[in-house]
């Protein structure tokens, strides 16, 4: 049982709690739109308006674009809507997007959250015989020193096996479907790009912290020349800097890109 001394001590403990908290009461943490950096050194990058960055050697193309959830609820807006007419959607047509949870949205939210964080990496191949990278060998290295690593396609269907509403019928369809999206749209694995060659595709990793401001997307040992046995002689390690602006506010700030 308390004793009044301890009820004093109590009270002053949440009296100076409040005080040293309050001026951040009802403040949330925001982060704006990932951008290029846009001072980058030496000629092999070039940033285009649409906020990518393309790393040029001879005529080879590296390219990433960061994609926000109003662009992949976009190009694949079949899948990223719910039904209408029902007050529950049916469960069977709920919104597949594997990259974002659809139009859906908390009902306190003014936007859509963030279920990953999402590059379309391109590569042109013009200049050598053919070339390879390792799309599961991506990784995010942020400047205060956390690291997000892609996600493999096994990996991405272990998250999504749990969504699973059964495993046959009606009830797997919409796992089903969000895995064959995985196949068609993430950046192909273990395919050589040969003289001539384009491919694209999407790579997903997890959510930024909140503290992450300035972080490079690594793109580690790809290969640019082979030998007879198709063995690695040349390869180059590429690291595309990017930033967003993080703030605590009551409110998102209006954006003007």
């Amino acid at each position: 049982m308390l004793t009044s001394s301890h009820r004093v001590f109590a009270l002053l403990c949440a009296a100076l709690l409040v005080a040293g908290c309050g001026h951040k009461l009802g403040y949330r943490h925001f982060a704006g739109p990932i951008l290029p950096v846009t001072n980058l050194a030496g000629a092999d990058f070039v940033v285009r308006d649409d906020h990518s960055i393309t790393f040029v050697k001879n005529r080879l193309e590296v390219s990433l674009l960061p994609l926000t959830v109003a662009m992949l609820n976009r190009q694949l807006s079949g899948h990223s809507q719910r039904p209408e007419g029902f007050h529950d959607p049916n469960p069977y047509l709920a919104p597949v997007n594997p990259y974002t949870y659809g139009d859906w949205k908390p009902g306190w939210e003014e936007e859509h959250p963030t279920r990953f964080t999402v590059f379309l990496l391109k590569v042109k191949n013009y200049a050598y015989p053919k070339v390879w990278l390792n799309p599961y060998a991506i990784e995010i290295a942020s400047a205060n020193g956390r690291r997000y690593q892609a996600f493999t396609r096994l990996a991405l269907d272990e998250y999504f096996a749990p969504y699973a509403i059964g495993y046959a019928g009606n009830t797997f369809l919409p796992f089903r479907e969000r895995r064959d999206l995985l196949t068609r749209t993430m950046y192909p694995e273990d395919e050589m790009i040969f003289s001539g060659q384009e491919r694209e595709g999407f790579i997903a990793l997890a959510p930024l912290a909140n503290d992450v401001e300035a972080f490079e997307v690594r793109i580690p040992e790809m290969v640019l020349r082979f030998d007879y046995r198709d063995q690695p002689v040349e390869t180059i390690d590429i690291a595309y800097p990017f930033t967003r602006e993080v703030y605590l506010a009551k409110q998102r700030r209006a954006e003007e890109l």
